[in-house]
């Protein structure tokens, strides 16, 4: 082996040995939690138009129940007839599906009105006080003018508190 070569070989070695470390060095910090990007998302409650949210959701580990405000902007009064509930990250995997017992018990909305929409888990200790929460919710209303039923679909991501 010429001694050009040897020196390209140590280079490589020097250099793969470098790139070894490194990617321990990730693998470690991955292993504890350090490079987790779910504690570093941001909290986010979105209904998109027509029926908008005001605020972000209160997720509640105490009574194991989301709240979310919304505000009517259909331009008509309209009814909300149910809600069903896809729970992605698998906390609250099972909840009260009758939207009309969780509307505050008002499921009739006029233009431009808010109203508290309560999501219950049915599992007692469902949420846990820190975790991450995530759902994407989807309410059936009817525009009471055209009469016609439809879907509104909202995602919320969050932290659990007390």
């Amino acid at each position: 082996m010429s001694k050009k070569a040897q020196a390209a070989m140590e280079f490589l070695m020097t250099y793969g040995w470098a790139i070894l470390v490194v990617l321990a060095a990730i693998a470690a910090l991955a292993y504890f939690g350090v490079l987790s990007p779910g504690k570093f998302l941001p909290e986010r409650t979105l209904f998109p138009a027509p029926l908008t949210n005001v605020d972000k959701a209160t997720i509640s580990a105490a009574t194991g129940e989301v709240l979310v405000v919304l505000q009517n902007g259909v331009g008509e009064t309209v009814s909300i007839l149910d809600y069903a509930k896809g729970d992605t990250d698998g906390d609250c995997a099972t909840a009260d599906g009758n939207g009309q017992d969780d509307l505050a018990g008002n499921a009739t909305i006029t233009n431009g009105q808010k109203i508290n929409v309560t999501i219950r888990c049915a599992a007692a200790g469902a949420l846990t006080e820190g975790d991450r929460f995530k759902a994407d919710i989807t309410l059936k209303y009817l525009n009471t003018y055209s009469g016609q039923t439809h879907p509104h679909t909202g995602s919320i991501v969050g932290k659990v508190g007390p």
